[in-house]
């Protein structure tokens, strides 16, 4: 179980990552449009303004680079804030969704509009962080080369299915608009 703990956690580190890094790779611009649209998804208004997001957008990314940073010291609170990220994320989408904004997933640098997959993209990650937060990690130093080689092995295959999961889902799942 403590392998799975570990699992869990390179998981959303992953994840996280990759999502920060193509976030500071891509265009700026595009960013702060796809943030104030999911920010207008959830006021009342329906409209968030381009100001708002221009400050929110960074902050977003910070956090998201928070979550990598704490998970090596401190993995409860890595896990935590990813929990209180994804689920906010979560919230923002599930609202679009339902309002029938047309906001471009961000992500991962991609521009595919939001649906379903983004939400059970959102519910998989919070598995993981439920399940490391639950589970106690095994402690670096006590693990085995051979466990953490499979580990991170198998955390680096899921992290990518996770990454891919609306293209995956688009392709062999059904439609969840």
């Amino acid at each position: 179980m403590e392998y799975l703990a570990l699992g869990c956690q390179l998981v959303v580190a992953l994840v996280f990552a990759v999502s920060v890094a193509s976030k500071l790779r891509g265009d700026r611009r595009e960013f702060v449009e796809s943030t104030r649209k999911l920010m207008g998804a959830l006021l009342l208004s329906g409209r968030a303004s381009t100001a708002a997001a221009r400050l929110v957008a960074p902050v977003v990314v910070a956090a998201e680079a928070a979550v990598v940073v704490l998970l090596i010291p401190v993995p409860f609170v890595g896990l935590a804030l990813a929990g209180l990220l994804l689920t906010a994320f979560g919230v923002a989408i599930a609202l679009a969704l339902r309002r029938g904004v047309a906001a471009p997933c961000r992500c991962f640098g991609g521009s595919a509009r939001l649906s379903g997959w983004h939400l059970v993209r959102n519910a998989l990650l919070l598995g993981a962080v439920a399940a490391g937060l639950t589970l106690d990690p095994v402690p670096l130093g006590a693990a085995e080369a051979a466990g953490l080689a499979v580990t991170a092995g198998a955390a680096l295959v899921a992290a990518v299915v996770v990454i891919r999961l609306e293209e995956l889902g688009e392709l062999f799942g059904p439609r969840l608009s």
